[in-house]
């Protein structure tokens, strides 16, 4: 199993934005920043756990509004909005240990290794 940690926006104006471009973009105003945890695993019999643990997940993150759990075809991803009040990179760091948490425990239900911080 692995996770991929990121960081995305929604841009406000996507027509000043081209995804494919080779020249250089004029910067555009962002809203909506969520950091974005994707938990991807490629054995169908871990899979099958996996998505019975993310089921729980969901009942337990379903009492904080700020997580959002999208399924995926390979696993998960869990979305959580950057708080604008407070240093972004502090708030990168704890959203990187707690990804790192739960990658651990996720490896530990479906039988893999724990993952050193």
């Amino acid at each position: 199993m692995e996770v991929l940690i990121s960081m995305k926006a929604e841009y406000l104006n996507k027509g000043i934005y081209f995804e494919k471009s080779s020249f250089m973009q004029m910067p555009t105003a962002q809203t909506e920043e969520r950091f974005i945890a994707e938990f991807r695993e490629g054995d169908n019999e871990k899979l099958k756990l996996l998505n019975r643990y993310v089921e729980i997940l969901e009942n337990k993150l379903n009492k904080d509004d700020e997580f959002q759990i999208e399924h995926t075809n390979y696993g998960f991803k869990l979305l959580k909005p950057v708080n604008q009040n407070r240093d972004y990179m502090e708030e990168w760091d704890e959203w990187v240990v707690f990804s790192r948490r739960l990658l651990n425990e996720l490896k530990q239900v479906i039988g893999e290794e724990e993952v050193t911080l």
